[in-house]
């Protein structure tokens, strides 16, 4: 139960961490791509289950980029949200 609490947090924590980075709506090298399931692809990226990308999400969009420099763009939905809540026992981040 504790594990499960904790992913849940980390996902979270995550996510408010790479929503409170910069607007990057300044990616014109990058393509806007079309995703199924984003909240599957953002959880993907929050447990790392996705290797050898880097993922970052604003108000609008999520950023991923490849190691070779690529970048993809998803929009996310209107009238939805992402929440990150930072977890802590005795600090916020290790």
């Amino acid at each position: 139960m504790k594990v499960k609490i904790l992913a849940v947090i980390g996902l979270l924590s995550a996510l408010l961490v790479v929503g409170c980075s910069a607007d990057g709506n300044d990616e014109s090298n990058a393509e806007v791509n079309e995703v199924d399931n984003i909240k599957e692809l953002v959880h993907d990226h929050s447990m790392g289950n996705i290797e050898g990308q880097v993922a970052r999400i604003n108000s609008h969009q999520l950023i991923v980029t490849e190691g070779d420099e690529n970048e993809y763009l998803y929009n996310l939905p209107e009238d939805e949200f992402f929440v990150s809540i930072a977890p802590y026992i005795n600090f916020t981040h290790p």
